[in-house]
């Protein structure tokens, strides 16, 4: 089974390009098309990996992409407006020379550690859809999962080798 951690967003389809299953797609432009061979889609709930036939340029920022197996519109309209996915093993973000910090989507797959060396949980996704993005961290042996503020004076130290990220949280951050 695909993990999340396993996987980062890069993109989403559009609606279906024509009779043959082709469907537009907004790609992020910092990812190489030419080593993006599949993608992950969730599929109510479990990524599912799809093969990629053929990758086309459309306009300046989208492409028509042709799916293995999706072979008619009828088939192709049931991912309309689906995120699409790469496997971070593929190594298909390519590096911006302008940019050498980390992004949030990063540090999926993180473990958070207090400052004080105990550990917190494990960053299991980002939610930015408010103007304060939080990390989705998974307690271990706690069903909820905890909300986390992504802020610069909360971050002590990323360990980029070791995966790990210590933070000062504030006193019942994670009783909230």
């Amino acid at each position: 089974m695909i993990e999340r951690s396993e996987i980062i967003e890069i993109g989403q389809l559009g609606k279906p390009h024509g009779i043959k299953g082709e469907l537009n797609a907004v790609i992020d432009e910092n990812v190489d098309l030419d080593k993006l061979e599949k993608v992950a889609i969730d599929i109510d709930g479990i990524f599912v990996p799809f093969f990629f036939d053929s990758i086309r340029p459309k306009r300046q920022d989208s492409v028509i992409v042709y799916i293995d197996g999706i072979d008619s519109e009828e088939k192709a309209a049931t991912l309309v407006n689906k995120t699409l996915y790469a496997f971070v093993a593929d190594n298909v973000i390519e590096a911006d020379e302008n940019d050498g910090g980390l992004y949030a989507s990063d540090l999926i797959g993180y473990t958070i550690v207090h400052a004080d060396g105990r550990p917190v949980g494990t960053i299991t996704d980002i939610n930015d859809s408010t103007d304060n993005a939080l990390f989705i961290v998974e307690i271990s042996g706690q069903e909820n999962q905890v909300y986390i503020p992504i802020a610069d004076d909360l971050i002590d130290e990323i360990n980029e080798e070791k995966k790990y990220l210590v933070m000062t949280l504030p006193e019942g951050i994670l009783d909230l």
